[in-house]
């Protein structure tokens, strides 16, 4: 899919976003999913970057417009006190996904995350990073309890925002039961104080179609979100702290679901 470019204009449109920093604004055009109007570069480096050229051949092929401003004019354009590397990005929005979507496009072994009032950038942009990072094909988010798609996330996740497609809900509970009434999917949920341990979970229950709800540090997953969890599991701990930061939690699981993967596919190979 070639990535859709527009001419420049004011980044302060709302149907506008500036991504800031290297690797944010290098995965977005990538992807590709964004409308693009200009890359902005902040003059006067001192010396030349090779991430800076790779970023520029980037969007010349794609005749995207580069300009240089004059660090004042730069500092002005970006969030103060936020470090931007000397490169914005002005884009549209993330298309929107559907549910239905997410279900679809999945293949006969496919991981999803459904994220239950995750409300920090920075936490919702390092699960999608870890997300991104073990092959999860896309999220659920809710429309209201939840950190909204915004550049600092983009940042946070280091870009990976920027692969994995997000859609919005109004309602986790129905659209987790969509899942997996309409398209096979199980659910799980970490729950620090319930569930299986992880690393004795029978390898049945991490075949096909996977659903991961991760909840808010503190809280949890809700209890109407409890109800269509099919599986809750735990991760034991070695030491004094009973907990793991959400990010960290989503990293042990989904890399423990990806190392059973492949011994499975090892074992029918």
């Amino acid at each position: 899919m070639r990535p859709r470019v527009r001419s420049s204009g004011d980044a302060s449109r709302p149907d506008r976003e500036l991504l800031i920093g290297v690797h944010p604004v290098r995965e977005a055009l990538r992807a590709g999913r964004r409308v693009f109007h200009r890359l902005v570069l902040r003059g006067q480096e001192r010396m030349p970057r090779p991430e800076l050229a790779q970023l520029i051949e980037s969007a010349r092929s794609i005749s995207l417009a580069v300009e240089e401003w004059e660090p004042d004019r730069f500092e002005r354009l970006v969030p103060p006190g936020l470090p931007h590397q000397g490169v914005a990005l002005e884009a549209g929005p993330l298309p929107d996904v559907e549910v239905a979507e997410l279900g679809a496009r999945a293949g006969a072994r496919s991981w999803l995350i459904a994220l239950d009032g995750i409300e920090d950038p920075q936490n919702l942009g390092a699960i999608l990073r870890v997300a991104e990072a073990a092959g999860v094909a896309g999220a659920l988010v809710p429309e209201r309890r939840a950190a909204p798609l915004t550049p600092a996330v983009a940042r946070a996740s280091a870009g990976a925002l920027e692969h994995v497609p997000v859609a919005s809900v109004t309602n986790l509970t129905r659209a987790l039961e969509e899942l997996k009434r309409d398209h096979g999917y199980w659910v799980h949920a970490a729950d620090s104080n319930a569930g299986d341990d992880l690393y004795q979970l029978p390898d049945k229950l991490l075949e096909g179609r996977l659903v991961l709800v991760l909840g808010a540090e503190g809280k949890g997953v809700r209890p109407g979100v409890r109800a269509a969890v099919d599986v809750f599991v735990h991760i034991p701990m070695a030491g004094r702290i009973g907990s793991l930061n959400v990010a960290a939690a989503a990293a042990v699981v989904l890399f423990e679901w990806g190392r059973r993967a492949r011994l499975r596919d090892g074992e029918r190979g």
